[in-house]
């Protein structure tokens, strides 16, 4: 799945941080309580398609922090270190906010009475080019949105590339709506996708 997303999915700093600390983070969606982690798999057990995420972000992300800042933080430490420029652009871009998150200088969305709403997201969605066209990223994504319905989420999001880049087409098919255009960190134009949960 790492070398997938960082093949097919390479936008964003994580792709870039190499094999080794994709598969460390992509490993808390299965080791944490709202994360979520799906695999499609051929006739032959051979993967084909996944897809990522969680179905309460707040409290995935908290999770996250609480038990494995410490090997994230020195796994992308490592990563970067050997990649200058990657480096470089991480400090120019984001370097502030995740030392006031990992530090515990921001304010908490979880307390211990109660949970800010918090809708469920795909975080990635990859179906191999071979296989496109098959339902299965239909497939993963109707197991995911059953899943974030079961955990009580109202709403669900991710966000794409904007424009002939990006899925937005294949999400609009399929119920999901565009309610914000943006410019992420790295300055590619993405395009916000809501769809509401019964």
């Amino acid at each position: 799945m790492a070398s997938d997303m960082i093949r097919y999915l390479p936008d964003g700093l994580f792709p870039h941080l190499g094999n080794h600390f994709v598969r460390r983070w992509m490993k808390t969606f299965l080791t944490e309580r709202f994360g979520i982690a799906l695999v499609a798999v051929s006739d032959d057990e051979q993967p084909i398609g996944f897809l990522i995420g969680s179905t309460n972000q707040v409290r995935h992300i908290a999770d996250v922090l609480a038990n494995q800042k410490w090997g994230l933080l020195l796994s992308g430490l490592a990563a970067l270190s050997i990649r200058p420029r990657v480096l470089l652009h991480f400090l120019g871009t984001r370097a502030r906010p995740y030392a006031r998150r990992l530090l515990g200088r921001t304010a908490s969305p979880v307390s211990s009475d109660r949970v800010i709403p918090s809708p469920a997201v795909i975080t990635s969605l990859v179906v191999l080019p071979d296989r496109r066209g098959e339902g299965i990223g239909v497939f993963l994504m109707d197991a995911f949105l059953k899943r974030a319905t079961a955990d009580h989420a109202r709403l669900a999001e991710l966000a794409t590339a904007a424009g002939a880049n990006g899925a937005g087409k294949f999400y609009e098919k399929h119920g999901w709506t565009c309610v914000e255009q943006r410019f992420s960190k790295d300055g590619m134009a993405t395009s916000i996708y809501h769809r509401y949960l019964q």
